[in-house]
């Protein structure tokens, strides 16, 4: 598994997560997962590459039938994982209606 889905899997509990692809392409992981919550869906695609001195230049793309994000920085593993946090936070509540 990769980063996207280990976190998925540790924070969200009532989320069933698929990875669809995993690969290294260069530096860069590349992972897509489909994650479900009941009939509800979305496509998550999640890039990352080290860059230097444990930053990583990294880029996601999150897409339900109700809305799409799209991220990307250039940060360290704990600020990834929050901005991580807050973009799955959002589309679950928009799979919820909230």
């Amino acid at each position: 598994m990769g980063y996207l889905s280990d976190i998925l899997k540790d924070e969200y509990s009532g989320l069933k997560v698929r990875e669809v692809y995993s690969s290294k392409m260069g530096d860069a992981d590349v992972e897509i997962v489909e994650v479900s919550s009941g009939d509800e869906k979305f496509i998550a695609m999640f890039q990352s590459a080290p860059v230097r001195d444990g930053l990583y230049r990294w880029s996601l793309i999150i897409t339900s039938a109700y809305n799409s994000r799209t991220m990307k920085g250039m940060d360290r593993l704990d600020a990834i994982r929050l901005a991580l946090r807050s973009s799955v936070d959002a589309m679950v509540n928009g799979m919820r209606g909230e």
